[in-house]
């Protein structure tokens, strides 16, 4: 594939098809959602999401002419996509060339995607941020799922209306495909905590789509799923409860190798050494700083003792202080409001330790979140960090959602979870009360409020 000068275009009207067709798709499954948690706000929440990630789409695409000189990632995305389709068309079906996995998954997709809608840049973004939103619903009811009494307004209110969340996993590129994958996954890892097996289809699906993309963050997500499993105690015991145990440790023993296998041979590792490994991410994280007017790249150092500063690079940086530009401006503004969540969760952080005890899904996200925050950090580079650390958000925004009080014990995945006050949405998202008995759920004794 030649990736030619021309740009792809847009019709207004075209695009406007595409995103009327996504929202007549998107009502009935909004207003399915909310029927099935009983939240009556949660439709308009979500429809008013999925308008904020259509947003983000026209908002990138005026930023990076505006700011960037109309550089992006995304236009190469786009022409290697619409020379797909046009190939595909013509009865050409020649992926050779294509670094798979990897960019070149995106490349497919982003053809598949032209094939079906016909090659408009602003139409085919469209169907990308529809995918992303997609993603953080399957993680919205794997909370829902797994901590039936944590304060699910709040985490919903974040997920659906965080600016990162809606603006960089909006246009053709792997946030927002990794995003679904990711919410496959962890909406999976909860039926599977929860003794219902077929989280595996959703678990599985999540990891062959996001090993084609970034097997290192498949792998970082799988790795915390099967130390969660470990801590997972059966809530109903039978004969066959120690076959069940076996066999999960049996299939998540084997897709790990496979997923560890996949990343040596995406990142190039010869050996899992430490240093090898130290080595290959400052290599990789050094050449991806080249024309990056935001980088202020160092090498990576592995200890620990660098783990708070690890944090506030992935974070909080850059602060007010530190801006350097109109766009860091708002990435500033937004790292504030983070801060102020965290802040404002002191009673979720504190219930955290007694929590784990009793939620595997909650170990998931803490390893996750520690892993991500560790690694990632080598980056180094605050205009790359702000569009990966979007894949963060979801899990790490779990640790700030808790159940904060105990005034009740409820039934939940993995082996039950405090109950206590939840954070309710804002009157403007709901019409009227909820009685308390539309509340009733077969994973909690006690009903969630938000």
């Amino acid at each position: 594939m030649n990736l030619g000068p021309q740009l792809i275009g847009t019709s207004l009207a075209h695009a406007g098809l595409i995103a009327g067709l996504l929202l007549a798709v998107t009502v009935p499954l909004a207003l399915r959602a909310g029927q099935r948690e009983a939240q009556p706000w949660l439709p308009a929440l979500l429809m008013g999401s999925l308008l904020l990630h259509f947003l983000g789409s026209a908002l990138q695409i005026v930023v990076v002419r505006a700011a960037y000189a109309n550089v992006a990632d995304f236009h190469g995305y786009n022409r290697r996509g619409a020379d797909l389709a046009d190939a595909w068309n013509n009865g050409t079906f020649d992926l050779s060339g294509l670094l798979i996995p990897g960019t070149g998954t995106i490349d497919v997709i982003t053809g598949v995607v032209y094939t079906l809608t016909g090659v408009d840049q602003l139409g085919g973004f469209f169907v990308f941020s529809w995918l992303g939103f997609l993603g953080l619903v399957a993680f919205y009811r794997a909370f829902r799922l797994a901590m039936p009494t944590a304060q699910h307004g709040r985490y919903a209110a974040v997920i659906f209306l965080l600016p990162s969340l809606f603006y960089w996993p909006s246009v053709a590129g792997k946030e927002a495909v990794m995003m679904l994958a990711l919410g496959l996954m962890v909406l999976g890892a909860a039926l599977v905590f929860n003794s219902r097996w077929s989280g595996v289809f959703p678990m599985a699906a999540g990891t062959v789509l996001g090993g084609l993309i970034r097997p290192h963050e498949v792998a970082l997500l799988f790795g915390a799923f099967g130390a969660a499993v470990l801590t997972r105690r059966a809530v109903r015991h039978s004969l066959i409860t120690p076959v069940r145990w076996i066999v999960t440790l049996l299939v998540v023993g084997l897709f790990g190798a496979v997923l560890a296998k996949v990343t040596a041979d995406f990142l190039g590792l010869s050996t899992f050494s430490a240093t090898g490994l130290v080595e290959t991410i400052n290599d990789t994280n050094e050449a991806l700083q080249s024309g990056e007017a935001d980088s202020s790249y160092a090498p990576w150092n592995p200890s620990p003792l660098y783990f708070p500063y690890d944090v506030y690079l992935v974070l909080f940086k850059p602060l007010p202080f530190e801006v350097r530009s109109a766009t860091q401006a708002f990435a500033a503004v937004e790292n504030l409001t983070i801060m102020a969540l965290i802040a404002a969760s002191w009673r979720s952080l504190v219930a955290l330790p007694r929590q784990l005890r009793q939620s595997p899904f909650l170990v998931m996200c803490l390893l996750y979140s520690i892993g991500f925050l560790y690694v990632f950090s080598a980056l180094g580079n605050v205009g790359l960090l702000a569009r990966e650390r979007t894949l963060l958000f979801p899990m790490l925004f779990v640790l700030f959602t808790l159940a904060t009080t105990t005034a009740g014990r409820a039934n939940s995945i993995g082996g039950g979870s405090t109950g206590g006050r939840s954070w309710s949405v804002p009157a403007v998202l709901t019409s009227a009360p909820v009685p308390r008995s539309t509340y009733e759920s077969v994973d909690a004794v006690s009903p969630p409020r938000g």
